[in-house]
């Protein structure tokens, strides 16, 4: 069992424990007693706890047992098996590092000596064959099952499973975040629709211009956003890791997936949030011959993105400061070149005249500037955008004019429902509200036949 295991497990146990002494001590300086859902909670923990620590009993038993072995091979001078393969005890390499041991004999040289007769080069392959196991006869024991196969199962590292890939949730962290207030179903924010003027006074002592001012509101529902997954004791208990850390770690992910989408492109009905698509001036690309930058305007994306961000600025009046795209539009943005075949977005500035600039590689979150505005990657940003098919958007927004409100994400599982069939439901479940619209001219998107999918 590797050691990485043992490490993990006593990681979980010390992460268990501080979550269930934080718990206790809440309840404590509130001068209360758990609650019932916190108690369900604490118990459910108390419960990963014992089986982590039986857990680690057992691996370090085991671990006991393999050294105590070892020692033994070692004391009665047996063969022991290592990383290379099967060496004989009190016998030296025939064939060594050269870098280490500049008088080691070379192996290819011997192979090609021993051909021409050389007796000294036979003997040290030989030598190393039979120190290494190399020897191929019938009836020699393989790995193949039937001939000692049985012996050499295949390794399941399960410490180091591959956790399913999902896209984060970058458009959502953009905005301007509050916890949402407990105990309402709704959030309503009053705003003026028109305001007061003031004006030129004609004459000394005439009247001042009195213009009413009148009032609206913007509101979101709660959205709740959840998931679960029912699993049977047997794989909970048996499994090599805590499985349950499995479980909640994806449910927790395509959590963030699932707001982020909301985020976009919610409708407003059926429980949804309302996202950016519903609220965002359009800003039309239609072209045939897209282009980063162009002469020809309509062609040129780059001057799109101007005119998505002067749009927010002559109506906000305060500045758009941030550009999001999927990354295969930044791709395409980052492949176009120039008449003399440089690439018209440098790395870090480098160069003159630059439509943008590229700051950092990833896949997701900001990597640099188009037209001195951050760029933003996200995945969840449709690739089949305006009822198209084969079209992508980019969404142009001042961050601090979009709120979003989320409760606390709760990972729980439940035990009692589920007890008859010797199982464990699993949830994560959390409530939000967005208003993307508390200046609507704040949000613009750019659309059109000039985001056709890239080819790249």
């Amino acid at each position: 069992m590797s050691s990485s295991v043992l490490e993990n497990l006593r990681s979980n146990k010390a992460a268990l424990k501080s979550e269930m002494h934080s718990m206790l001590e809440r309840a404590e300086r509130e001068k209360r007693d758990l609650t019932s859902a916190e108690d369900k909670v604490f118990n459910a923990k108390l419960e990963q706890l014992e089986r982590i620590a039986a857990r680690i009993d057992d691996i370090s038993e085991q671990m006991v047992m393999e050294a105590r072995a070892a020692a033994h091979h070692v004391e009665t001078g047996t063969a022991k098996r290592e990383r290379s393969g099967w060496s004989v005890t009190g016998e030296p390499e025939v064939y060594r590092d050269p870098h280490k041991d500049p008088t080691s004999p070379s192996f290819f040289l011997d192979m090609r000596n021993a051909k021409l007769g050389d007796w000294a080069a036979a003997d040290r392959l030989n030598r190393n064959e039979q120190a290494r196991g190399l020897e191929s006869r019938a009836g020699d024991m393989t790995t193949v099952a039937g001939a000692g196969g049985q012996f050499a199962p295949p390794a399941w590292l399960v410490d180091q499973f591959v956790a399913l890939a999902r896209p984060g949730r970058v458009a959502a962290n953009l905005a301007t975040h509050d916890a949402l207030p407990s105990g309402v179903s709704s959030l309503n924010l009053p705003k003026v629709a028109s305001g007061a003027a003031v004006g030129v006074q004609a004459t000394q002592n005439s009247a001042l211009v009195d213009t009413a001012m009148t009032t609206t509101s913007v509101s979101s529902g709660v959205t709740t956003i959840g998931g679960r997954q029912i699993v049977s004791l047997q794989l909970l208990q048996q499994s090599g890791i805590p499985f349950d850390r499995v479980i909640l770690g994806d449910l927790a992910a395509d959590y963030a997936k699932q707001l982020d989408t909301q985020f976009l492109y919610g409708s407003g009905a059926s429980g949804q949030l309302r996202g950016l698509v519903g609220v965002a001036t359009n800003t039309a690309y239609t072209t045939a011959s897209p282009a980063l930058t162009s002469a020809t305007a309509a062609n040129s994306f780059y001057n799109k993105v101007i005119a998505a961000s002067a749009g927010i600025a002559t109506t906000r009046y305060l500045a758009a400061n941030a550009v999001v795209m999927h990354p295969n539009r930044w791709a395409w943005c980052l492949e176009a070149l120039d008449g003399q075949v440089r690439p018209i977005i440098a790395a870090d500035g480098n160069s003159m005249n630059s439509a943008a600039v590229s700051t950092e590689v990833a896949a997701e979150g900001s990597v640099g500037t188009i037209a001195k505005l951050p760029v933003y990657l996200d995945a969840n940003i449709s690739l089949t955008a305006n009822s198209a098919t084969n079209q992508d958007e980019v969404y142009v927004l001042r961050r601090e004019d979009v709120y979003l409100w989320e409760s606390e994400l709760r990972l729980e599982s439940f035990e009692q429902p589920y007890a008859d069939n010797a199982s464990v439901l699993f949830r994560a479940l959390a409530f939000a509200a967005a208003i993307p619209d508390r200046y609507s001219a704040s949000v613009a998107s750019i659309r059109g036949t000039g985001l056709v999918a890239p080819v790249l």
